[in-house]
Order: structure tokens, then C-alpha cells, then sequence
């Protein structure tokens, strides 16, 4: 049989999960070392790529540095959309309940989440969008279902510092509550908190959101 007769061997198959291995061990990095210390070598090595594989798929540190933020806020709108449907006679305190919970949550499963953010809290660039991007989506929520006098937002920050708080202070937390803050029964009694935090916290705002 000639060479021009026989089948072509068929290519590799493309490596379609290189990106996501990237991504989660860009998350953990950055989550561990911040954006600036942290090593494109050691998320290559994390997952199972090359340097020139990173730059590839994201060109460079800085876009994989946003495309982890924007995976991280993409994973936490997806849990805060899930919990905004509610009946027709639907309150305001219901609604805070349901996103405060799902926001405990998804901190509670994801830690790498927290630590993203507060790296990035704590090491700001001027002229860096991530946060800005990060919060919009949060802002709109607010606003849509809440109202956008200062009095609501005031409300969330109260509510947001609570939970956000928790799980950032959860090293100094073991003393004060006397267990793991995250054992089960710390985060049920934490979350528990939470929801009674955010029924207070509604209070008032359906009349606000009628006006």
C-alpha cells in the first residue's frame, strides 16, 4: 500500500480541560499569595501544564489573574441568582434571607473565594477593574430588588461585613466560640445568625421599595 493510500493517523485530542486545571490552580495560588507574589510557574506546575500553555490560553499573568476573579464572581452570581426567585407576596426579608444564605454558603464552600477578594482589598491598584467588575453585578442586585437609597445599602454593608467577616477572621475565631469556625455545627449556628441578621436588617425596606 502507498504512503498516499493509507489513512492519516488521526491528531491528538485537544487537552479541553487544560484551561479549567489553569484556572483552578491560578485560584488557589492567587488565594495563597496574592497577585503580585504569586508564580506562573507554580500554576503550571499545579496544573499539570507548561508556562507557554498559560500564556496560550490567557496571555500572560495579569488576564489570568482577571479571568480567575471573573470565574470566582461568576460561580457566587450563580448561587445569588438562584436564590432571588420567590412567590408573588414575596417580602423584602425573605428576599435578604435567601441571598445572605446563599452568599454564607458559597464562602463556606469556597475559601479560595474570600481570600481572592480580600488580597485584592488589601493590595488595590488604581487602575485595576477587577473589583469594580466584581461589585456591578452585586450593586444591580441590590438596586433592583432592595432600592438604591443610601439607607439599603447601608443595610447590605451591615450584612455583607457580617458574613464576609466571619469567614476572614475565621483564624482568630476559635477562642471566642469555643469550636472550628468551620465545623458543622459553627457554621449552622453562624448561618442561623446570619438569616436572623438579615430579617432584622429588612425591616422596613418593602415600604421603601414602594415608594
Amino acid at each position: 500500500m502507498s504512503n498516499s493510500s493509507r489513512a492519516a493517523s488521526p491528531a491528538p485530542p485537544p487537552d479541553t480541560d487544560a484551561r479549567a486545571r489553569i484556572l483552578a490552580a491560578a485560584r488557589a495560588e492567587f488565594a495563597a499569595h496574592g497577585r503580585e507574589a504569586a508564580s506562573v510557574h507554580e500554576i503550571a506546575a499545579r496544573a499539570g501544564v507548561t508556562a507557554a500553555m498559560i500564556n496560550y490560553h490567557f496571555g500572560g499573568k495579569a488576564a489570568l489573574y482577571a479571568a480567575a476573579l471573573d470565574e470566582a464572581q461568576r460561580a457566587l452570581l450563580t448561587r445569588l441568582g438562584a436564590a432571588l426567585p420567590g412567590g408573588p407576596r414575596d417580602g423584602a426579608a425573605a428576599l435578604a434571607r435567601r441571598l445572605a444564605g446563599a452568599y454564607f454558603d458559597c464562602l463556606a464552600e469556597d475559601g479560595e473565594l474570600q481570600r481572592l477578594l480580600a488580597r485584592e482589598m488589601l493590595d488595590p491598584r488604581p487602575d485595576a477593574p477587577e473589583l469594580a467588575r466584581f461589585v456591578a453585578p452585586l450593586r444591580a442586585i441590590l438596586t433592583e430588588h432592595f432600592g438604591d437609597g443610601g439607607e439599603a445599602a447601608q443595610r447590605a454593608i451591615s450584612l455583607f461585613g457580617a458574613i464576609s467577616g466571619y469567614f476572614l477572621y475565621a483564624p482568630l475565631l476559635p477562642p471566642v466560640i469555643g469550636a472550628a469556625p468551620h465545623s458543622a455545627d459553627a457554621l449552622r449556628r453562624r448561618r442561623r445568625h446570619v438569616l436572623a441578621l438579615a430579617t432584622s436588617l429588612a425591616r422596613g425596606l418593602d415600604r421603601r421599595r414602594q415608594r
